[in-house]
């Protein structure tokens, strides 16, 4: 139904190569729409991981450090093991080369983030925030982000996403909609 791992594996290498960054935010909210509806835990945290390089990309204290240069190399490498693996379908490469990402991240925020540290801790309640709003229980939500189920409640409380009433839609475009994810006619 969605396209697979690897597919999203190589989109996001070539965004965050290309720093094509509002693009690589755009496809983060899409890993974890897709995510939410296959509970796919890898897609979910590949979703996270989008979200995050994004905001890291962003922040001009982190992109133009001397350092950047070399954890950015290292998080091509491992998106690169990531690809192979999904490929190779290695459950535990591409889960290893995840977390290297992951650590990455973690490493360069700790190191250069000014006040804006836990970028990663943030984007997954960010994500989780995304997932829950696509129908996922808070429960649900946290769990397929690793997100903090207390910090997710308290984002959520502070945004109106709660309060949204959603857009009726006519009976003929749920059918519509139907059958584009069924893949019938």
């Amino acid at each position: 139904m969605f396209k697979p791992l690897s597919y999203d594996l190589v989109e996001v290498k070539t965004l965050f190569l290309s720093s094509r960054l509002f693009d690589l935010r755009g496809l983060g909210n899409r890993l974890i729409r897709e995510a939410s509806v296959e509970n796919n835990y890898g897609k979910a945290e590949l979703g996270v991981i989008s979200y995050a390089l994004h905001k890291i990309e962003t922040k001009q204290h982190f992109v133009n450090n001397p350092k950047w240069g070399m954890v950015r190399g290292a998080i091509a490498k491992h998106l690169e093991s990531a690809i192979f693996a999904a490929k190779q379908q290695n459950e535990k490469l591409l889960l290893d080369s995840l977390k290297g990402v992951v650590k990455s991240i973690v490493g360069i925020d700790d190191e250069l983030g000014n006040y804006a540290t836990g970028i990663y801790e943030k984007a997954k309640v960010k994500q989780a925030s995304l997932a829950y709003s696509y129908g996922l229980s808070i429960s649900q939500a946290a769990d397929l982000t690793g997100a903090d189920k207390k910090e997710l409640q308290s984002y959520i409380g502070f945004t109106t996403m709660h309060d949204e009433e959603d857009e009726p839609q006519s009976i003929t475009q749920r059918v519509s909609d139907l059958r584009i994810l069924l893949n019938t006619k």
